[in-house]
């Protein structure tokens, strides 16, 4: 059963990472499983309601990003330069690619059908989840620290405090380039869910003009 935490509606999993956590994401079909990330190498999956892991995988060095492509295939990367994939049914590990330097942020795009990853290599790269393999490699301006994806459109964060907005149909030019009104660098961005705007924030929350 649940542990009960500070309220009725809060409880603490068992079998936690050893280390700080470094991302946590909810099935795209169930709000009952949770994917998390961490800094002890690990990416665990999580039956909230049952407050039992479901399943484990692990890469060389921190992870710092994950995400669901569907409910059995989580996409991780972080300090190995390696981007995983693991087959939830069958333990089946697979690594997709790789980058030159920290894979920083993993997300997934459903009307485009890619994941996408943002390195501190300066690239942003997208991988085909149905091969898997590489689909493509885009320069950035500096480091990617964020990135959000808002329907067909993926807003990247980098070092100087740049955001750029890149059209996930046509990668082949930057859609907007601006720089953050944050005094300090930017370390989160998140789109509106109407899509007509981000927020971007460090310790304090600034929200940028629509798209």
């Amino acid at each position: 059963m649940p542990t009960v935490a500070e309220t009725p509606n809060e409880f603490k999993l068992n079998n936690c990472p050893t280390d700080g956590i470094s991302a946590v994401k909810f099935s795209p079909t169930s709000s009952q499983l949770l994917l998390v990330s961490s800094w002890d190498c690990s990416v665990r999956l999580y039956d909230v309601s049952g407050n039992n892991l479901r399943n484990k995988y692990t890469h060389s060095s921190a992870v710092l990003d994950c995400c669901f492509f569907d409910p059995v295939h989580p996409y991780s990367g972080g300090l190995d330069q390696m981007l995983k994939t693991c087959d939830l049914n069958t333990s089946q590990e697979t690594v997709v690619g790789n980058h030159d330097a920290a894979i920083r942020c993993v997300e997934y795009c459903p009307e485009v059908n890619v994941v996408i990853t943002g390195s501190w290599d300066q690239t942003v790269k997208l991988w085909d989840p149905r091969t898997p393999c590489n689909a493509g490699s885009f320069s950035q301006p500096g480091k990617v620290y964020t990135m959000a994806v808002t329907g067909d459109r993926l807003i990247v964060g980098t070092a100087g405090r740049r955001v750029l907005v890149w059209d996930l149909r046509n990668m082949g030019y930057v859609q907007q380039r601006r720089e953050s009104s944050l005094k300090y660098q930017t370390r989160c961005i998140r789109a509106f869910p109407n899509k007509q705007g981000y927020s971007t924030a460090r310790v304090i929350v600034n929200i940028s003009n629509a798209l």
